[in-house]
């Protein structure tokens, strides 16, 4: 019998697990000695690579993003406190809900190969379940029943998204008296008050809810406890503190995220050092200080192979694979983007990003589905798939493996040959004591695995990509968790992790594989050679512009130039040389 003929019948019999911890149960493979943890679908959504997408202002409104709901707003009309206290505010917050995303749009990122959304909520959101009393002390007092209804929407799409086989990531992007200087942290303004005990104790007891409300629900991945909050002393202390309180009503194999607050490595410790399921989010951007602006979008794509990689691989490491970037984009300023043709440099750049995140990260999440009015293709993912910003196929390797393509029989062959070369080496080296049936057991544990992701098919709806394990660390510990308990311990149980990898990493199991270089359009490396054609025809055109500004710019032919570099071109001898220089470009 194939293996994936065992695979099916063995998940006739799973029952819905719910938010427990999935149940062992085995299932036909041959010799295996550790009973196999049968998948189930929350294992499934949550354990997975994700390919999401960010569903931005839907829920917590930016202005920059959609700005409709503001015509009613509050001075200074820039958050939803704004909204909030304007009138009409409780209608025109459904009439949002109502129309901004559809159930259409969930199926179509299924089509995409998108497997994950990230859902911004705000604190305010749930005084149909908490009361409008849960919000006294805070900005949002009295305002509870503009938001009575808005926990039936969020329930909502996570139906969608269950129906389109979609995992939901909610991020609660409004915390309590603002945790950073932004106004889509639910007020306007730059005050940071969240460090209030009332705004402490409301964010304690909204965190609760989310977790007890939602880690039931399969298809829920992670719940992030403070989207970007400003670094400080007490942060960690906080992160601990609400970890704690929420193992209390989930198990620790329900995910939680947390936001790095921007000192990367220092969370990425935090994360990988714990034994239940936390992700560590970090979000990239290129586009903001001065240093980002004044790097090329070639610069900031090349070093998606240099120096980016190698951040996010120590990250990865500390945090033992849990991590994600949370929010990334195509969006550079324009000074990034001198001369050439801005489409094909952010697609460059989203598809150097998609490559780095690939190798990196357990998931990403671009940033965001749409703005209210397209033609941005470095932001909205709607308009940056029909510039070909970014490829239409983003789930990784595509269809199920053919039945037979992977059999017991293939699996206990290689794992043979995988077990002679591990023995021959040590036997080498002089070492007694060796327990290789250890690596035995790890090799057919990490293939069958890798099998029943890629078989497995959570949801009702149409798949078209395939699973495959993402948070590799949290998924082999518990698969030595149980190696432990049935097989016993000692100092060789690194066998059974290091075959688990070696077999659970080995392509050849499952041979109808579309690499993501196939998968681009086209290569990051050709587009580099393109634009080195165009690098001295640009390097001319700003020195001409230098040498004219200099001379005072009033020939046509001066203006000519102006207008071959395709810039609104500032006039100022200074930033010119400075800024528009060879030295960019290189």
């Amino acid at each position: 019998m194939g293996i994936f003929k065992s695979i099916k019948n063995s998940f006739n019999k799973i029952d819905n697990q719910g938010g427990n911890a999935p149940a062992t149960e085995s299932y036909p493979t041959g010799n295996a000695i550790v009973p196999p943890r049968v998948l189930s679908p929350a294992d499934v959504y949550r354990f997975r690579k994700q390919r999401g997408v960010n569903l931005g202002s839907w829920f917590v409104l930016e202005k920059w993003i959609t700005w409709s709901p503001y015509n009613h707003a509050k001075s200074p009309a820039q958050s939803d406190h704004d909204v909030a206290r304007g009138g009409n505010a409780q209608q025109i917050m459904e009439h949002h809900y109502e129309n901004w995303i559809k159930e259409s749009d969930f199926e179509w990122l299924s089509q995409l190969g998108i497997n994950t959304v990230r859902i911004p909520i705000g604190y305010y959101h749930f005084s149909k379940y908490l009361g409008d009393n849960y919000l006294d002390g805070t900005d949002f007092e009295g305002l509870g029943h503009v938001y009575q209804n808005t926990i039936n929407y969020i329930e909502r799409a996570v139906d969608w998204a269950e129906k389109y086989n979609l995992g939901v990531h909610f991020d609660l992007h409004s915390a309590p008296g603002k945790q950073n200087h932004d106004d889509h942290s639910g007020r306007s303004g730059p005050a940071i008050k969240m460090w209030k005990s009332r705004n402490i104790e409301v964010l304690k007891e909204v965190l609760r809810f989310l977790v007890g409300h939602f880690h039931q629900r399969d298809n829920v991945v992670a719940i992030e406890l403070i989207n970007e909050p400003a670094n400080n002393d007490q942060l960690q202390s906080l992160y601990l503190d609400l970890l704690g309180q929420i193992r209390t009503i989930t198990h620790p194999h329900f995910p939680i995220a947390i936001g790095d607050a921007w000192d990367t490595n220092w969370y990425a410790q935090l994360a990988g050092g714990r034994k239940d399921f936390v992700i560590l989010d970090h979000h990239l951007y290129r586009c903001f200080t001065e240093d980002q602006i004044s790097s090329s979008s070639y610069d900031h794509a090349g070093r998606c192979k240099a120096e980016y990689l190698e951040f996010l691989q120590d990250a990865k490491m500390k945090a033992r694979d849990s991590l994600i970037i949370g929010e990334w984009s195509a969006g550079l300023n324009p000074r990034s983007m001198l001369g050439g043709n801005h489409d094909e440099q952010r697609a460059m750049w989203a598809r150097a990003q998609l490559e780095l995140y690939e190798k990196t990260a357990a998931g990403w999440f671009w940033w965001t589905l749409r703005k209210e009015h397209g033609g941005d293709s470095g932001w909205d993912f709607k308009e940056a798939i029909r510039t070909n910003t970014l490829p239409h196929w983003l789930g990784g390797k595509q269809g199920l493996p053919a039945e037979g393509l992977a059999t017991l029989e293939e699996r206990d062959a290689k794992c043979d040959e995988a077990t002679g070369q591990h023995a021959g080496y040590w036997e080498t080296q002089n070492i007694p004591a060796r327990e290789h049936w250890r690596f035995v057991d790890g090799f057919k544990q990490g293939w069958d695995d890798a099998v029943m992701f890629a078989y497995h098919r959570p949801g009702t709806g149409h798949v078209v990509g395939r699973s495959e394990i993402g948070f590799f660390g949290k998924w082999i510990e518990a698969r030595m968790d149980e190696h432990f308990a049935y097989r016993g311990g000692s100092n060789n149980i690194w066998e059974f992790e290091h075959a688990f990898a070696v077999s659970i990493h080995d392509d050849k199991r499952t041979p109808v594989y579309i690499s993501l270089e196939d998968q681009y359009e086209v290569n990051l490396e050709q587009r580099l050679n393109k634009f080195e054609a165009d690098k001295n025809e640009i390097e001319a055109l700003i020195k001409r512009l230098v040498i004219a500004l200099e001379d005072g710019g009033d020939n046509e032919a001066d203006e000519e130039n102006k207008r071959g570099l395709d810039l609104d071109v500032k006039t100022d001898k200074e930033e010119i040389t400075s800024k528009h220089n060879y030295g960019a470009w290189k």
